[in-house]
């Protein structure tokens, strides 16, 4: 499935996958897709990145967390911070100029004529900041165990983090850029 899939969308000499069968046009979506999860070829990660890197979150906002997430997955966490923290016109902080309290469902109120302006999907930043960044994922379910792997950007020197998970409580800190990780006697840190 996969050959079918790379021998009918991906394109050897740009290095990236178009629209559609016949099509010369390569969009965000398309290639973000195969990106995350795991179709496209290794020598095709730079173009895939470098397209995300020109086009920036020129997309709505539901799909921003795949475009992040897909980053994060090729390594690329430094772009994943600074997409979160953009000023675009496509952004969280435009939400904010424009007065938001919670994340809006379209990029700015005249993006859509009916945009709702509290909307779980636009959230994704949070995730993001907490699995990708600063790195602390569940190593079991429930949250037995925990995965702490930082991907901390410099400018990034500050972060107060608690959270209640079944197994127990979590606190992260961080200052000057250096990570500290505390977790309840219930649950088993691994660092990699």
């Amino acid at each position: 499935m996969k050959k079918a899939f790379l021998d009918q969308f991906y394109s050897a000499s740009t290095g990236l996958f178009v629209d559609a069968v016949d099509s010369r046009h390569s969009s965000l979506h398309a290639n973000v897709l195969p990106l995350l999860f795991g179709l496209a070829p290794e020598e095709a990660v730079p173009s895939i990145v470098q397209l995300i890197r020109e086009k920036r979150l020129h997309c709505g906002v539901y799909f921003s967390y795949f475009v992040l997430k897909a980053l994060a997955k090729a390594g690329e966490y430094g772009l994943v911070y600074e997409l979160i923290r953009s000023e675009d016109e496509r952004s969280w902080v435009n939400m904010l100029r424009e007065g938001a309290t919670t994340c809006f469902e379209a990029w700015g109120k005249g993006k859509k004529w009916n945009t709702s302006l509290c909307h779980p999907w636009a959230s994704s930043p949070i995730p993001l900041l907490i699995e990708e960044i600063i790195g602390l994922k569940p190593g079991q379910p429930g949250w037995k165990e925990v995965r702490f792997e930082p991907h901390l950007p410099r400018e990034l020197e500050e972060v107060e983090l608690s959270f209640t998970v079944p197994a127990g409580e979590i606190r992260i800190s961080i200052a000057e850029g250096q990570p500290t990780l505390e977790v309840s006697a219930g649950i088993t840190m691994v660092t990699q």
